[in-house]
């Protein structure tokens, strides 16, 4: 099971507060998962975020970089 984050602990994880992860969401940059009333932001949608907002190829979380020289 993906470990999911309430908006508070999103908002700690990502250092910005609260107010903007509510933004995120309501912008469309970031996609809870809503359980009722509940929403929740599951690790590999933050990791998809900030991988977006950086402008990184996307790389799973904890995958080991492989050397490709030869």
């Amino acid at each position: 099971m993906v470990p999911l984050f309430n908006v508070k602990d999103a908002a700690n994880l990502l250092a910005v507060s609260p107010w903007t992860i509510r933004a995120y969401i309501r912008d469309g940059k970031l996609r809870p998962v809503r359980i009722g009333r509940l929403v929740r932001l599951d690790e590999q949608e933050l990791h998809r975020f900030v991988v977006e907002a950086k402008g990184l190829r996307d790389v799973a979380p904890n995958e080991s970089k492989e050397n490709t020289n030869d």
